[in-house]
């Protein structure tokens, strides 16, 4: 048998848990940027593809059975261009590091940390001290925490943010359970309620038709002045221009965004997430992608994909499972 570790994650990945896979499964390993003359020759013959793309321009892949993605969300995965009865899995173990991120940045934010931190730093200035009466700062205790999307890590950032003595509402496509310290869990479609009430609101939910676009201009109305935006789901969840927008004229008072609506590639590897100068707002904590990127992570993360190809290969059976494809391309 068989295994193609397709891409740069897919390449870190295979050296991560070479030790780990079955005696015997043949392991070819093709890393960024994509050899397409050597990918039809290592796909023809493998059955299990690891890697977080798969494009309908590439090659026929009639032996695959599975499709282990590096990463949760798999919708860079044309499922069409895959053939019928191929196992599609993801892999979690992000859950917990996105969650302390999310609570890293509401502290900071709360406690203005990065405003406050560089005046003290550049100029001395005692200016937002009790030295010299100035403005208190903010704190987690007492606000409004709304989470949209109450899935694996909607539900760790909820643990998290409990003890700080938060408020904490959330919305989901699905009805979901209320778990302790939880005051209400609205309908996706019922959204609208919810923001109104919200100091912070994280965007925690899988993309999809129902949220591409889910935060819009009209939504961002909705949310108090005060309010701060985190999205560490994807970034097409958000009105690109809309969230510009209303950052710079302080419809909302800031956001964390550590999801973006383009990405690096081999001709601009120092690609900008953005076509507006998010970079430039001082109501923006930006990062690259990277709030569940923890060591922690990638070794629950390595050991997931280890066990469920090892599983694969006894014919036991998969964890994980997103989809089985119907499959549409002929092979």
């Amino acid at each position: 048998m068989k295994a193609l570790f397709l891409g740069g994650v897919a390449a870190g990945t295979a050296a991560g848990i070479r030790d780990r896979l079955p005696a015997g499964l043949e392991v070819e390993i093709l890393d960024d940027p994509i050899d397409r003359w050597r990918l039809r020759q290592a796909v023809a013959d493998a059955e299990i593809l690891v890697s977080n793309h798969w494009r309908a321009e590439y090659p026929p892949a009639p032996r695959l059975k599975l499709v282990q993605s590096v990463a949760t969300g798999v919708e860079l995965i044309e499922l069409a261009a895959l053939p019928a009865g191929v196992a599609v899995c993801n892999a979690f173990g992000h859950e917990s590091a996105i969650a302390e991120y999310v609570v890293m940045v509401m502290l900071a934010w709360r406690h203005r940390l990065f405003e406050i931190s560089a005046e003290f730093r550049e100029h001395a200035s005692w200016r937002t001290s009790w030295v010299q009466g100035g403005a208190p700062h903010g704190e987690m205790r007492g606000s409004t925490l709304g989470i949209v999307g109450y899935g694996r890590v909607g539900r760790e950032v909820a643990r998290r943010a409990a003890p700080f003595g938060c408020r904490i509402l959330a919305a989901n496509r699905s009805e979901r359970e209320l778990e302790p310290g939880v005051e209400r869990i609205f309908p996706l479609a019922e959204i609208d309620r919810m923001l109104p009430e919200c100091d912070t609101v994280a965007l925690c939910t899988a993309l999809g038709p129902e949220t591409t676009g889910l935060i819009d201009a009209r939504r961002l109305s909705l949310m108090r002045p005060s309010a701060f935006l985190i999205n560490i789901a994807r970034g097409q969840i958000v009105d690109e221009d809309a969230i510009y927008s209303a950052l710079c004229d302080r419809t909302i008072g800031g956001a964390a965004l550590d999801v973006w609506w383009q990405y690096p590639n081999a001709a601009d590897p120092e690609r900008r997430g953005s076509r507006h100068p998010f970079h430039e707002l001082a109501n923006v904590i930006a990062t690259p992608h990277n709030s569940g990127w923890t060591s922690g992570m990638v070794e629950r993360r390595w050991t997931e994909i280890a066990d469920n190809i090892n599983s694969f290969v006894r014919g036991a059976p998969v964890i994980n499972l997103v989809t089985t494809t119907e499959g549409s391309r002929s092979t």
